[in-house]
């Protein structure tokens, strides 16, 4: 049989994905690992999906995406926060976020150039880089400035061959916002640098101390032309299984995304394009309820933790993760993760699968119910009250 690649040999398998296949053997398991909406996509979505498809929107769409999609996403985007795309050649439709930021990365760089990626940060991204034969320059992130990246970092690791800035804001996996002053400094390094940026906006909505959108570094002036905004229904709307995302961006790398959208997915599905369309132009009342959800369900977790012996975490400014130091254990984060999950029976994601910086840490998750964040808390809390009294 022949052997497989070594890029496919090497190949990063994310340590979200790891612990939910370990967790799949412990019954009775409460998980804080998976990013997913703890809600079902609201019906009126489904709704538009199923009557398309039985108007016969089963067929080949645009390579760019349904135009009625496209229309809605870029008024959407002007209505957020003032911001123009021309619908016709500055958005395409993807296969969800990550095939957003996998073109983004594949029409911006070459083999061998430098990308300057968050560490840590969302784990994929490093896979990506490797999958397109570029190089990751990590820019620091630190816990005791709450996790936001700061532009002085973003200068330090400029090297000769960088071409891309990647950001994500609200972060996945720190729930860290960067805030416009210093949004606006790391733009001054972009354009100093000659530098495309990718910014992976798909956590934007999830602000929980301020009722605004993320500021998108788009927004600043001379950035637009140099910016990949990367956008999703999946979080936004709970449709993360529907895989539909979006890229903005100049009209001649959208062009170039095209044709690789050719060959790697051709199209998205035109029924699924339409549910997109219902969610984008129709009521907000589920972002609503889950930003509801959560805001609550973060302060219950910091609460919590604050209370718990050995750990310690940061209040997260967005999305819906936090970062735990588990470092006073005495474990690194993936024996702390294993044990927890066989002796506590909660699971959690080492932080060291994003990136180097992330050793010592576990991430959670909390979009789960009320009653279970409640209950895999207090498990938590038991565990390490008896970790510490054996010490």
């Amino acid at each position: 049989m022949p052997e497989i690649s070594n890029r496919a040999r090497e190949a990063l398998y994310p340590s979200v994905r790891e612990m939910f296949e370990l967790a799949s053997h412990v019954p009775d398991a409460i998980s804080f690992a998976i990013g997913e909406p703890g809600f079902d996509t609201p019906r009126p979505m489904v709704d538009a999906a199923y009557r398309a498809a039985l108007a016969g929107d089963t067929h080949y769409t645009p390579n760019r995406g349904a135009e009625a999609l496209r229309h809605a996403w870029c008024a959407a985007r002007e209505r957020d926060d003032g911001t123009h795309y021309d619908p016709e050649s500055e958005i395409i439709v993807a296969t969800g976020g990550m095939e957003g930021v996998f073109l983004a990365m594949t029409a911006t760089m070459d083999p061998g150039d430098d990308i300057l990626i968050p560490d840590p940060g969302y784990a994929n991204y490093f896979g990506q880089a490797q999958m397109t034969q570029t190089h990751v320059v990590p820019v620091p992130l630190h816990e005791n400035n709450g996790w936001r990246m700061r532009a002085e970092d973003v200068e330090a690791a400029v090297t000769p061959q960088s071409r891309a800035l990647l950001l994500n804001s609200p972060s996945n996996p720190t729930g860290a916002i960067i805030e416009p002053g210093e949004l606006a400094r790391i733009a001054d390094v972009a354009k100093r640098h000659d530098l495309w940026v990718i910014s992976d906006e798909v956590y934007r909505a999830f602000v929980y101390d301020d009722g605004t959108p993320c500021m998108s570094i788009a927004q600043i002036p001379g950035m637009k032309e140099r910016t990949l905004v990367v956008d999703s229904l999946s979080k936004t709307y709970a449709m993360t299984g529907w895989r539909i995302g979006c890229v903005f961006g100049p009209k001649k790398v959208i062009d170039r995304m095209m044709v690789m959208q050719e060959n790697v997915v051709s199209c998205v599905p035109g029924a699924l394009q339409a549910g997109a369309v219902a969610a984008l132009e129709g009521s907000s009342d589920i972002l609503a309820t889950m930003k509801n959800a959560y805001r609550a369900n973060r302060d219950m977790v910091v609460d919590a933790i604050a209370d718990m012996p050995l750990v310690r975490c940061d209040v997260p400014d967005g999305a819906f993760y936090v970062l735990v130091n588990v470092t006073a254990t005495g474990m690194d984060d993936h024996t702390f993760a294993v044990r927890l999950l066989s002796e506590g029976r909660v699971v959690v994601t080492p932080a060291s699968g994003f990136g180097a910086r992330g050793a010592g840490y576990v991430r959670l998750s909390y979009v789960g119910t009320r009653e279970d964040t409640a209950e895999g808390l207090n498990r938590m809390r038991i565990w390490l009250e008896g970790l510490d009294s054996g010490r």
